[in-house]
């Protein structure tokens, strides 16, 4: 087995495993006046999948705890937990998910993550006591997120691209901004004019209502249409190395220096992004901002986050992962600086601005590590495994970051823990380009 190492400096892109490659020598051609790339149609479903998680659930985190203080009247601490069963219920079923995703049907397994999504916000409706919230974000929302978010998209994405993978893939991403942008003003509009609970039960009817868009758009696989996969691929593949001559298994990808090092990278990025978007809204009600403007703030760092992640994977396909790696950590960085020491709702939106296009990029390289290294065909099992090992990073950032703000009174303290996650993204990119010099000697 070669490790691939040099495929994550490199803007060149992994083959199919043996498997899919199996599948596309007895695939016919894809035909020469095709216009539009069929594989664009499962960039826009897999987009689709993420704008509802990324909208109706990480967007909207903010939004609930805000509500939920309110309407429970718990600790910030306690309230924060349901980041924390977020987290390690999705992570715990990743592995299982990951083996999945390899090895069947992408297509079913999100359109039954919608189905879980669209339940979970309905039961969630119901909920008469924070054990209640905190039951529904340890099962039925989990389940969705994991089934209809970065991991499957990521999957079925490299398999219908190599080329182009890493701007497909940012391009998949901005579907969770496009959520961030659409969905907190709805939610919050619903929250005013109706109230929480009215307001996520439309929220389930309406990832009920994509389901169509799942079940027409999605194909697990080019050769599903006769295809033999993205144009110019047979060039892309003579002239790039393969980043894998066969399929990782689990205990394979334990014993990779890379696989570890883009989990210290991409777990500390996500704390930032989980922990920041959960108590953004209460740093800003302890400023005296509430409602719609609370609602700007993370309908700004959407839409920015829009733009850092599709530039994030243009550039990831020419500039290589660790150096767009390096802007990303530096953007958060300012973003988090910013907030440090301008505290008025100016400094609030200056510093979402910032945050926004950093956190664009953080999915896209998250996903794009992997399908870099371990290849289309792993990609799902090695994202799989990887989000457990990310539990004791992302897990403790929101609950922490509530405690630091009750107990000191400020989120100052919480900034420079969040700043010293970057930097250790940084750090583990910057390994990541020593394990890759040595192994080229």
């Amino acid at each position: 087995m070669v490790t691939g190492n040099a495929a994550i400096q490199e803007p060149a892109t992994d083959t199919m495993t043996r498997h899919n490659a199996h599948h596309q020598g007895n695939a016919s051609p894809a035909p020469a006046d095709q216009t539009v790339y069929p594989g664009w149609w499962i960039v826009l479903a897999a987009g689709s999948g993420q704008m509802l998680q990324g909208g109706f659930v990480f967007w909207s985190m903010g939004l609930y705890t805000a509500a939920f203080e309110d309407v429970f009247g718990a600790p910030r601490a306690q309230i924060n937990l349901i980041e924390t069963c977020l987290t390690v219920s999705t992570n715990l079923l990743s592995p299982i998910a990951g083996i999945l995703i390899d090895r069947w049907s992408v297509r079913h397994l999100m359109m039954i993550g919608l189905t879980a999504m669209g339940l979970g916000l309905i039961v969630l409706s119901q909920a008469g006591t924070l054990l209640h919230v905190w039951a529904v974000w340890a099962s039925l929302i989990p389940l969705g997120v994991l089934l209809i978010g970065a991991i499957p998209g990521a999957a079925v994405i490299s398999r219908w691209f190599i080329r182009r993978r890493g701007l497909a893939l940012g391009l998949a991403a901005t579907g969770s901004s496009i959520g961030g942008f659409l969905m907190p003003p709805l939610m919050t509009w619903m929250f005013l004019e109706w109230d929480w609970r009215t307001a996520l039960i439309v929220a389930g009817f309406i990832c009920f209502a994509f389901m169509p868009v799942f079940y027409f758009l999605l194909r697990n696989h080019p050769h599903d249409l006769g295809l033999s996969g993205e144009p110019d691929q047979e060039t892309t593949l003579n002239t790039v190395p393969s980043a894998e001559a066969t399929e990782w298994k689990i205990p394979d990808l334990l014993k990779s220096r890379l696989f570890w090092l883009q989990m210290i990278a991409s777990g500390s990025l996500l704390a930032v992004t989980l922990g920041m978007l959960a108590n953004l809204s209460l740093h800003a009600k302890d400023l005296g901002v509430t409602g719609q403007a609370t609602a700007l703030l993370y309908t700004l760092i959407a839409a920015c986050s829009f733009c850092g992640k599709a530039l994030a994977g243009y550039f990831m396909d020419r500039l290589g992962i660790q150096s767009c790696g390096y802007l990303i950590c530096a953007f958060l960085s300012s973003g988090l600086l910013i907030l440090f020491l301008w505290q008025s709702y100016p400094g609030l939106l200056a510093g979402a601005f910032v945050l926004g296009i950093g956190y664009g990029g953080v999915v896209p390289l998250w996903t794009s590590m992997p399908a870099r290294t371990f290849g289309s065909g792993s990609v799902g099992r090695a994202l799989g495994v990887m989000n457990p090992l990310h539990i004791p990073i992302t897990a403790t950032s929101a609950p922490l970051a509530g405690y630091i703000s009750d107990t000191t009174g400020s989120y100052d303290g919480v900034f420079w823990m969040y700043g010293g996650c970057c930097a250790l993204a940084a750090i583990a990119l910057t390994l990541m380009g020593s394990v890759i010099s040595s192994s080229a000697r």
